[in-house]
């Protein structure tokens, strides 16, 4: 038999500089991808105060998703349910001080 053995071709590891670059890269891309998310977050919740600040039909007007509407809907509720809490706070404080 003739067994002739082939140099392998194959490299087993890669050099230094290529593991560094890679790894910088990633890190990089990691950072990147982070920051991007963290842009895009803030700027979504910034629309979110923005519209969170408009009435139930003024989102209604613009076509708003039904689940802003109803928040909308139940905040303005709680508004007036407070402004009738202090107006009657102060009636009855007014009554009190006539007696």
């Amino acid at each position: 038999m003739n067994a002739t053995s082939c140099p392998t071709s194959i490299r087993l590891g890669r050099p230094l500089h290529e593991r560094l670059r890679d790894a910088v890269t990633d890190r990089v891309r990691q950072v990147v991808s982070a920051w991007l998310r963290g842009r895009a977050e803030r700027r979504h919740r910034r629309e979110l105060e923005t519209i969170a600040e408009m009435n139930e039909m003024l989102l209604r007007d613009i076509g708003a998703p039904e689940s802003l509407i109803a928040e909308a809907a139940a905040r303005d509720e709680a508004r007036r349910l407070i402004g009738l809490e202090l107006r009657r706070e102060q009636g009855i404080g007014r009554l009190r001080g006539l007696q």
